[in-house]
């Protein structure tokens, strides 16, 4: 990052969805779901150490990088559709300020959103109960690690594991 803060301003904005819910939009991949587990996981894990060494731009002092949580942007995770909106709203606007970008709405950004219809708890239902102890054991080996913290105060960024 330091190679090249002098030309071009880097900053990181991290995707988080929730691991069952990855997990279960492809159980074919990586051969199994307990393969795809396995490389979610590590791949995770990698990225967490990445973002606790590259917390902070060495070079302006702004944080390099932002989470998004995923499941603060799905219409399933509120009981109203304004606390959508304003969810989402909250998430352009933080977005906006922290790449620093001049306008911080966008009306139109979600309107051709569509939430995951899959359903990852009737997925994992319909597995042998030791696939499932499985996949529960490695979502337990993520709590603390993962998600990495949004900012104090900022709802939209505490994302769940």
């Amino acid at each position: 990052v330091e190679a090249y803060s002098p030309y071009a301003e880097i900053r990181f904005v991290v995707l988080n969805r929730p691991f069952l819910e990855t997990i279960a939009s492809n159980p074919d991949w990586d051969e199994s779901l307990i393969g795809h587990s396995n490389i979610i996981r590590g791949f995770l894990l990698i990225l967490r150490n990445f973002l606790d060494v590259h917390h902070i731009d060495g070079v302006d002092g702004r944080r390099l990088w932002s989470t998004v949580c995923v499941e603060r942007i799905m219409a399933k995770f509120y009981e109203r559709e304004e606390d959508v909106i304003a969810a989402r709203a909250n998430i352009i606007a933080y977005l906006a300020n922290f790449l620093g970008w001049p306008v911080g709405e966008c009306p139109y950004c979600f309107d051709q959103w569509h939430d995951s219809t899959k359903d990852p708890m009737e997925m994992l239902g319909a597995l042998d109960p030791k696939t499932v102890d499985t996949l529960f054991e490695h979502l337990g080996t993520l709590e603390g690690v993962w998600p990495p913290p949004g900012e104090s105060g900022v709802e939209e960024q505490q994302c769940m594991v």
